[in-house]
């Protein structure tokens, strides 16, 4: 399935984000110091990745449980997928111009649509 894929890609993703990162973290100015609002976003980056790639794993593992339309599974699947990608890039973005913060909304709801269908699905 493209979402256990292209999860295992994400947190791929986040953990060669995590060693770059992690080659630079000892160096106090880097992005503006430790406290420092891009700073804090690269991170969130990084955890963004990592953590809604497990989510498009577990999407994968549950997707057969579910009794939802073929249509509205496409779109649950589609919606992990965007979130995962949306997320992160969201973050970068907010790092490196600090501007726009509205743009987080659409990572949220393609979250969100995809919890909301996937969960729905389950319980019926």
């Amino acid at each position: 399935m493209l979402n256990e894929i292209c999860g295992w890609f994400f947190v791929l993703g986040g953990l060669v984000m995590g060693l770059v990162m992690g080659l630079k973290f000892q160096r106090e100015e880097w992005l503006g110091g430790y406290g420092a609002f891009p700073r804090r976003m690269v991170r969130l980056a990084h955890v963004a990745l990592v953590a809604l790639g497990m989510m498009n794993i577990q999407y994968a593992q549950s997707a057969a449980r579910t009794h939802l339309d073929p249509r509205f599974a496409n779109l649950a699947s589609w919606s992990f997928l965007a979130a995962a990608i949306l997320m992160p890039a969201c973050c970068l973005w907010m790092a490196a111009r600090r501007s726009h913060f509205e743009i987080f909304a659409a990572p949220i709801v393609c979250l969100a649509t995809g919890l909301v269908l996937t969960v729905g699905g389950l319980v019926q």
